[in-house]
């Protein structure tokens, strides 16, 4: 029913025809505008309206403070995090502002979208144990995110499916067990996956939906005891809770 999903396919000859007269009709309508003078007007424009440095509130767990901003001169944020002070909730603010010597940078947007000239972070979800850093991007602009996951002590990336359009992720309280789903060609995530950080082997399907008409969604309850495995459809949603605790 959607006249544009054949553009998914951008192997198509079609579709990069398309792409050429869209980027060719584009590029006479900016040029009789100003040409690149206007593109770098424009951006500079929008840029000076990003508010400079913008730092979210800290988000304290467990013995870590949370947070993220957008660098002074740079288009996307940078996740970070510190260590707690133990002086009680005004010593631990004061130590968010003064600290910055001890802040550890944990995924820098920035650094993808110079690899790949964009990107869009999904979802994004720490394990328990703060060691591992799970997240979804899409490096395309098609919207069909793929899975890393980074272990913070090596800094690097130690788990990447070849699977493409992961939507929702969730830890086991083990912080060994990572589920998360995965769309069918359709584009509709209907299977759960369960990767073993330790284990060499692929992620294990769990769960699949079998109904066309549901989506499949998860996520862990704050305390990880539970995992939420959600089959929602536009008039109805069915909800079933597995044990988080392995």
């Amino acid at each position: 029913s959607d006249p544009y999903h054949w553009m998914r396919d951008t192997s198509d000859p079609d579709f990069a025809a398309l792409l050429a007269a869209e980027n060719a009709y584009a590029d006479a309508f900016v040029g009789a505008a100003g040409g690149g003078g206007l593109r770098a007007r424009l951006a500079a424009e929008m840029r000076a309206r990003l508010a400079p440095s913008a730092v979210s509130p800290p988000q304290p767990w467990g013995p870590w403070s949370y947070y993220q901003y957008v660098p002074n001169g740079m288009e996307y944020p940078v996740l970070s995090r510190k260590l707690r002070s133990s002086g009680g909730l005004a010593g631990r603010f004061l130590s968010y502002l003064s600290d910055w010597e001890k802040e550890e940078v944990l995924l820098d947007w920035n650094e993808i979208a110079e690899k790949f000239g964009y990107v869009h972070i999904g979802s994004c979800r720490i394990s328990p144990n703060h060691r591992f850093l799970a997240y979804t991007l899409d490096t395309s602009g098609g919207e069909l995110f793929s899975l890393e996951v980074k272990d913070l002590q090596s800094k690097h990336v130690i788990f990447s499916p070849p699977d493409k359009g992961i939507v929702s992720l969730a830890w086991a309280h083990d912080s060994e067990n990572l589920l998360y789903t995965v769309c069918d060609e359709t584009l509709r995530p209907n299977q759960v996956f369960c990767k073993k950080m330790q284990s060499d082997e692929a992620g294990l399907l769990v769960f699949m939906e079998d109904d066309v008409n549901c989506c499949v969604d998860i996520t862990s309850t704050k305390d990880f005891k539970y995992i939420t495995v959600n089959s929602n459809t536009r008039t109805s949603s069915e909800e079933g809770l597995c044990d988080g605790i392995w």
